[in-house]
């Protein structure tokens, strides 16, 4: 990875950064308002659109996510400073970050798909190998065998994934075109971002985001468990959906900045 001196997140790795991760998250969201509104509305329609438009209105989704990340996570990257960085967030516009980033989401998320489809299919032969066949099976008790043997991959890869996600990300972020962004997904088995992921604090960092992660996670479902919030279930879903898009887009440059230094 290429060493650049970025002020605002220097500033911010070196004294509480998960602390500062959060902070960064929350300021975006509320210093540009029109901004995160446009969003979560785009992302509601497309909610509301995929039970009817099913493909059709998941592609334009996952790719919408994508081009919200990669936004924000160069004008994170790219901020001197906490002026610098208001400036930029109040000065964003949704349409702004489509035209300029579309073509690296889609490259991107292709990319995602691939390695999905790849994912699924190496499950699938691990299920065959153990002697499960899943056309005969008929009842929810009969999976239990193949829930058991792919619990432990699951768990493990998504530990893995989990952990290298935010510098691949990153990368993703920082592509300039449609082949960059469909190759950075596939640095998740590049030696050389494994190896920078061991470098200065990351390890410490990224282990502690995935704590707050879990902990977020656990307290959301019992939140929404509770019988009243089942009616505004799915405007809270587009509310949390939005906040973890930005999230992870600090985590990820973040991350990388930890990796640089």
């Amino acid at each position: 990875m290429q060493k650049q001196k970025r002020f605002l997140l220097d500033e911010a790795r070196a004294v509480e950064p998960v602390k500062n991760t959060l902070r960064l998250t929350w300021e975006f969201i509320v210093l540009n308002k029109k901004f995160t509104l446009i969003t979560m509305t785009l992302f509601f329609i497309l909610n509301i659109l995929t039970p009817y438009l099913g493909i059709l209105a998941i592609v334009p989704s996952g790719v919408f996510s994508l081009i919200i990340q990669i936004y924000f996570s160069r004008l994170l990257y790219n901020a001197q400073d906490i002026e610098e960085f208001i400036e930029y967030t109040k000065a964003s516009k949704v349409e702004e970050a489509v035209s300029k980033n579309a073509f690296v989401a889609i490259g991107a998320y292709f990319a995602w798909i691939i390695l999905f489809i790849a994912l699924l299919f190496i499950l699938g032969l691990i299920v065959k190998n153990s002697g499960v066949h899943l056309e005969s099976v008929k009842t929810v008790e009969e999976l239990m065998p193949v829930a058991q043997i792919l619990f432990l991959p699951i768990i493990i890869l998504a530990l893995f994934v989990s952990y290298i996600h935010p510098l691949v990300l990153s990368n993703i972020a920082l592509a300039e075109d449609f082949k960059e962004g469909f190759l950075a997904p596939f640095t998740i088995f590049s030696p050389a971002l494994w190896r920078a992921s061991f470098k200065n604090g990351y390890p410490k960092y990224i282990i502690m985001i995935m704590g707050l992660t879990f902990l977020g996670a656990l307290l959301l479902g019992i939140f929404m468990s509770l019988p009243i919030i089942n009616m505004i279930a799915g405007f809270i879903f587009i509310v949390v959906m939005y906040v973890y898009i930005i999230f992870n887009s600090v985590v990820a440059m973040m991350g990388r900045r930890i990796v640089e230094s």
